[in-house]
């Protein structure tokens, strides 16, 4: 009966602090985020976190991952007061977790900048990967992850003439790292597209893109979402 007593003492505790929590502000929107793409399944942000400008503390209601396409620095408190400080380079991979709650605050100028993937479900889609053949991506390209909700790749162009069909098996973000001109052709139609680092480009599940380099050798980092 003690220990009864004493679990209940326990839960109502719990209660009566997180009735006291303040509610706290999702990251986005906010100063200095540009929304590129939002549907039902994803938000895509463009941030970048200006020197001395510090973010509302706030708390993540979706789970993220993204790259970063400007090398910076940045400062993390979290609630506790806690500050960690870190130097992020081009073409890193970020995840973080729903839930995680922390203020954001650049150090360095130029500012660190970066692309982010809002997933909006709790989970995997559910929905199978298209039947669209062999993986379209060349020999070359690094996977850097696959979790429950991510397939992420990272990919340049060498220099020189080359093609390759991209076949989205599964909802694709593309996040451009480097300049350069990508022709891209999708059915019998296409045109050349000027990339730069942060340009995002989207396809959708089931959809057979064709990339062939025009210019420069850029980078990329591809994210299958599952």
């Amino acid at each position: 009966m003690k220990k009864l007593m004493s679990l209940l003492v326990l839960v109502l505790l719990s209660a009566t602090l997180l009735a006291q929590t303040p509610e706290l502000p999702p990251p986005f929107p906010r100063t200095n985020a540009t929304k590129l793409l939002e549907n039902d399944c994803i938000n895509v942000w463009d941030i970048v976190w200006p020197k001395g400008q510090p973010t509302a503390l706030h708390r993540h209601i979706y789970d993220q991952v993204g790259t970063y396409y400007a090398q910076g620095g940045r400062i993390i408190t979290t609630p506790d007061g806690q500050k960690r400080t870190s130097v992020t380079e081009v073409g890193s991979l970020s995840t973080t977790r729903k839930g995680t709650t922390h203020i954001e605050e650049g150090n360095t100028d130029p500012a660190l900048r970066a692309v982010f993937i809002e997933l909006k479900k709790d989970g995997p889609s559910g929905t199978a990967p298209a039947d669209v053949g062999a993986a379209g991506l060349p020999t070359g390209a690094k996977k850097l992850l696959d979790d429950d909700r991510v397939i992420a790749w990272d990919y340049t162009w060498t220099p020189g003439p080359q093609s390759f069909k991209f076949r989205a098996a599964r909802e694709t973000v593309i996040v451009f790292l480097g300049e350069g001109s990508i022709l891209v052709t999708k059915g019998d139609t296409g045109g050349t597209v000027p990339v730069k680092a942060g340009s995002m480009h989207h396809i959708d599940r089931g959809s057979a893109e064709t990339f062939s380099m025009a210019s420069g050798s850029p980078r990329a980092l591809f994210f299958e979402l599952k």
